[in-house]
């Protein structure tokens, strides 16, 4: 897929590079956003819930209520602005499911029309990227430590490291989109 046609995806996420972050702060911002985990966590059973009914919404109907749309694509954007807070940004994120709530963290979701018989079989299409996102997430897991570190040693970010996990947490934000009735189009196999 071509970078213009992946930049066009229906989903787009990153995180603006942070010149000087706080030296020390990586350490602790885990620790901090526990309250934010605790609402996610609330928020994602409730999210389970508006994902049945807009299974049956849109096999039935082809429409996924607005309202319910809206909320998927919160909770979405909520969960990424604290990954990004924990990650990377030093401000810490809004309680908030809002476009450009939090800055330097750009979340968007277009709707499509959508296509009532794909939501039989996204499940099955979505087992590529769950096979490739699991062998990134394990590298993710273990590029933390040298980015900590490069923070901690550097006073910024490795670059390389950064853009390697922003692009991890793009694809698996596309992933999810396809898999929670969001976007219709099939992700692609792209950190970009």
């Amino acid at each position: 897929m071509a970078a213009s046609t992946m930049s066009e995806y229906p989903v787009a996420f990153d995180v603006a590079y942070p010149e000087s972050p706080n030296r020390w702060l990586i350490l602790v911002r885990w620790l901090l956003a526990l309250p934010h985990f605790v609402v996610l966590s609330l928020l994602g059973i409730l999210a389970s819930v508006v994902w049945v009914v807009s299974f049956f919404t849109i096999l039935i109907a082809r429409s996924y209520p607005d309202a319910l749309y809206r909320f998927m694509v919160g909770v979405g954007r909520w969960s990424v602005n604290v990954t990004a807070y924990v990650l990377f940004l030093d401000r810490y994120p809004p309680f908030s499911m809002e476009e450009g709530a939090y800055e330097g963290v750009t979340f968007t979701v277009e709707r499509p029309d959508f296509n009532r018989w794909l939501v039989l079989v996204k499940w099955l299409l979505v087992i590529p990227h769950a096979i490739v996102l699991g062998l990134l997430a394990f590298i993710a897991q273990v590029a933390v430590v040298p980015l900590a570190l490069g923070v901690l040693v550097l006073g910024r970010y490795p670059r390389p490291l950064f853009d390697f996990l922003v692009g991890v947490g793009r694809w698996n934000a596309r992933a999810n989109a396809y898999i929670l009735f969001l976007v219709d189009r099939y992700p692609p196999f792209s950190l970009r």
